[in-house]
């Protein structure tokens, strides 16, 4: 934990670095925990530091944001959090690769961007993405310019603000009623799409039947085709099978003309040559016993030989030209490569897939009963969790309400009426009824919803007080401000300025402000200033106190720095 005055504050911006970042050529800032102000003139770059810390935790990087006649912009922040906080954080924001980040000395990000917008972002030295890097920064630093403002006004935000105010069982209730809300819409949609083709569906009937029937009809096998593709191979080559079968039976045995010098017949045949050979080495084996078992060996060749001569004597006789025969194999496998064509070459796969299809369509009845049950029982169930969410948001309601309206009492709104009013609507995603934020800043008048009453520096305040009442929901964010001070002044200016103090009590807190009531209340303040330099306009930012301090309030008070605007600047540090 990084210490402040009063308490201990989890997540600290320490140091800001900025370099070649619109007319900030290079600035280093020391921030402190607690409240930060930001002042200088009107036009001198204050939100050029929101910019560039914007930057920093992955938002939107635009090329033009890079200084004129620079390569590239570079920013850099070092954070201090509670080591087991700091390893919660990555490893939400960065899944795996936190693991690969030495934590040891701290949390340190950079980004540069370069004139063509390609950046490079860093988490303690590692190569991180701009979405990783922008997870991470959500977790470190909330965020609140006049577009959150504008956002306060959206209904989406408004419930989205009351629900963080639901309890654990409320939150539950909400994550369970979504879940099956999803569920419930994705089986609707189903049972339309089956209702809705009902013709297409008959028609998909008739033609997967039909296709079925025919394959199945046509007695279509893989083994069938492949058992009469051999088949006409051997009948469209008979004569020269029974030709070259012949020739090989009588080189084997002594058939064939024994006259010619045919080199198959001249030696009267292998099986009468080895015949001859086993009579010859029976008398050497009488004298020599070595030669058995050579003897046994040819004797088992002559026996091969012998058999082989039988089984080819039984296939030549086999063989028979049928053209007829032939006629008909060819016309079988002309009908089976049609049906292939027609088909594809799987035409079994493709039976049992229009078999399937097929069975699921005639069964659809059944389907979709079942499906109408899923949808009775997922809206009974919906309607089970609606009306828990309903209760928990109105717990919810009037606890923000109450709060909110306290914080707004701080900040010089007495008596003001803030609601967060329940109204039901359809069934959706969300539950069944919109929150609708309502106010009333003066008695009498009547209770108009935030966006159609409350002028900027009362949504300024009413932001305010409602990121107070949020101490459970962002216990340990960095809050930046911009610009929160806007359309108000005077006593409401004090009052902001000691609401935005105390924030600082939990959260470091960095407000960019005009006021110097606001900035009186921080315990660092920073001031930016605009000047030029060989040519060139530059912004210069630096942290001031003492008298640097009292000069830059009395400048902020009345435009120029005299005695009577220096005795107001000392009277507002009074106590700081």
């Amino acid at each position: 934990m990084v210490a402040s005055g009063t308490e201990d504050i989890p997540v600290v911006l320490t140091e800001l670095s900025v370099e070649n970042v619109a007319l900030i050529e290079a600035a280093t800032l020391e921030l402190a925990p607690g409240l930060n102000a930001v002042t200088g003139e009107t036009g001198a770059g204050k939100t050029l530091l929101a910019t560039a810390l914007q930057l920093l935790l992955g938002g939107r990087a635009r090329s033009e944001t890079v200084r004129a006649g620079s390569r590239k912009a570079t920013v850099e922040g070092s954070f201090s959090l509670p080591p087991e906080m700091l390893r919660t954080v990555l490893d939400d924001s960065l899944g795996d690769l936190a693991e690969d980040l030495d934590t040891d000395d701290g949390l340190f990000l950079r980004r540069t961007l370069t004139g063509d917008g390609r950046s490079k972002c860093h988490v303690n030295g590692v190569t991180v993405s701009v979405r990783a890097l922008a997870t991470l920064g959500e977790k470190l630093v909330s965020y609140h310019g006049q577009r959150e403002q504008a956002r306060l006004t959206e209904p989406a935000e408004q419930l989205d603000i009351l629900d963080d105010f639901l309890d654990e069982d409320g939150e539950r209730v909400k994550a369970e009623h979504r879940e099956l809300w999803r569920k419930v819409e994705e089986d609707r949609r189903e049972l339309q799409e089956i209702t809705a083709s009902s013709e297409s569906r008959l028609r998909e009937l008739d033609f997967l039947r039909f296709q079925v029937e025919e394959i199945e009809g046509f007695g279509y096998t893989t083994e069938e085709a492949a058992d009469l593709t051999r088949e006409r191979d051997r009948l469209r080559n008979i004569t020269e099978l029974m030709l070259e079968a012949a020739t090989a039976t009588a080189a084997l045995s002594s058939e064939g003309d024994t006259s010619t010098e045919d080199s198959y017949s001249t030696a009267g045949g292998a099986l009468e040559a080895t015949s001859s050979a086993v009579s010859a080495l029976e008398g050497a084996a009488r004298h020599d016993e070595s030669l058995s078992a050579l003897l046994e060996r040819l004797q088992g060749v002559s026996a091969e030989i012998e058999d082989l001569v039988y089984e080819l004597r039984a296939y030549v006789e086999g063989l028979e030209a049928d053209p007829t025969r032939l006629e008909s194999v060819e016309d079988r496998l002309d009908a089976l490569r049609t049906l292939e064509r027609k088909y594809g070459e799987d035409v079994d796969g493709f039976l049992q897939d229009s078999k399937s299809r097929l069975s699921r369509l005639e069964n659809l009845d059944e389907e979709t009963a079942d499906i109408e049950g899923r949808i009775a029982r997922g809206e009974e169930r919906l309607g089970e969790l609606s009306g828990a969410l309903s209760a928990g948001r109105a717990a919810a309601a009037k606890e923000l309400s109450r709060k909110v309206r306290e914080n707004l009492s701080g900040l010089n709104l007495d008596g003001t009426v803030f609601k967060a009013e329940l109204i039901s609507v359809e069934p959706g995603l969300n539950g069944s009824e919109r929150v609708e934020f309502v106010i009333q800043t003066n008695p009498g008048e009547p209770e108009l919803p935030v966006r159609r009453y409350a002028s900027g520096g009362e949504l300024s305040r009413i932001m305010l007080a409602i990121r107070l009442a949020q101490e459970r929901i962002e216990p340990g964010a960095t809050y930046i401000f911009d610009e929160v001070d806007a359309g108000i002044g005077g006593e409401t200016a004090t009052a902001v300025g000691a609401k935005l103090r105390e924030l600082g009590q939990r959260n470091q807190v960095l407000t960019i402000t005009h006021l110097p009531q606001i900035a009186s209340e921080a315990g660092t303040q920073i001031v930016v200033a605009k000047e030029e330099s060989d040519g060139r306009t530059l912004t210069r930012i630096r942290a001031v106190d003492g008298d640097e301090r009292r000069r830059e309030l009395a400048r902020m008070l009345s435009g120029r720095v005299d005695e009577a605007s220096l005795a107001h600047a000392s009277e507002l540090l009074v106590g700081r």
